[in-house]
């Protein structure tokens, strides 16, 4: 959310607040093994002030180090436990750090099963998945692949992996793609929107899901398009938003 640091207890109430349906984040492991949502391998883009710890790596620095790093607003780098405990939105939770795999598996293996149910582990690395689904290959709304590239060797992987979602670019996706995706039995999930020409492409690729780094501003192109307000009657009426980027 751009009124408050990203990737905080504050962006994601910011986004709670609009009415997002689910929250994308990031996940990293500190040297201590603690699981904490940040997006950047160090805080030199995020920190607000000065810092000793400012291009040190997150799996170099304990968690008090991290925590010690002023993000503006009163914020600090929360860990993945706060921010389960602090949301009630859906989580697409992306694992950064390969090293946070297994730790988050584990972790989330153990939580009550309404946390469980929110929570979709993504990642751009198959390795990541595999080590994570090593661990639990029970997650309910399943682990999902982002593609950066739809013309490389992706499918295999999808499919090895037992993937629910597979992640792609909006601005480079066709519908022939998404349809072969449906009739795999792949959710499509496809960002970012920015303006009305992406919900366009939305429509008319039939994707399931997209995202947005400013969703309020996202919820307002969506109540405008009188297409998409026909096809989701429910959308204005329940005051929910896409999916928040970077919260």
């Amino acid at each position: 959310m751009a009124d408050a640091p990203e990737n905080t207890l504050l962006g994601f109430a910011s986004a709670e607040r609009v009415g997002v349906d689910e929250i994308e984040l990031d996940v990293r492991i500190t040297r201590d093994g603690v699981l904490v949502v940040i997006h950047d391998r160090t805080v030199a883009r995020t920190a607000a002030t000065s810092t000793p710890h400012l291009l040190t790596p997150v799996e170099e620095l304990t968690y008090d180090e991290l925590r010690s790093v002023d993000l503006g607003s009163g914020e600090r780098v929360p860990t993945f436990e706060e921010t389960l405990n602090a949301t009630s939105a859906l989580l697409q939770v992306e694992i950064k750090a390969p090293g946070a795999a297994r730790a988050l598996a584990a972790f989330l293996k153990n939580r009550p099963e309404r946390d469980q149910a929110r929570c979709v582990v993504t990642s751009f690395e198959p390795l990541s998945l595999a080590d994570y689904t090593d661990v639990w290959a029970d997650t309910p709304r399943g682990t999902a692949l982002h593609v950066p590239d739809a013309d490389s060797n992706w499918r295999d992987d999808a499919k090895r992996l037992g993937v629910s979602t597979v992640l792609l670019p909006l601005s480079t996706l066709k519908r022939p793609l998404v349809d072969e995706l449906h009739d795999a039995g792949y959710i499509v999930a496809a960002s970012l929107i920015e303006g009305p020409g992406e919900i366009r492409r939305i429509l008319e690729l039939d994707i399931d899901m997209s995202a947005s780094n400013a969703p309020e501003h996202a919820r307002r192109l969506l109540l405008a398009n009188d297409e998409f307000t026909a096809k989701f009657p429910a959308f204005g009426s329940d005051n929910r938003a896409p999916v928040s980027g970077a919260a």
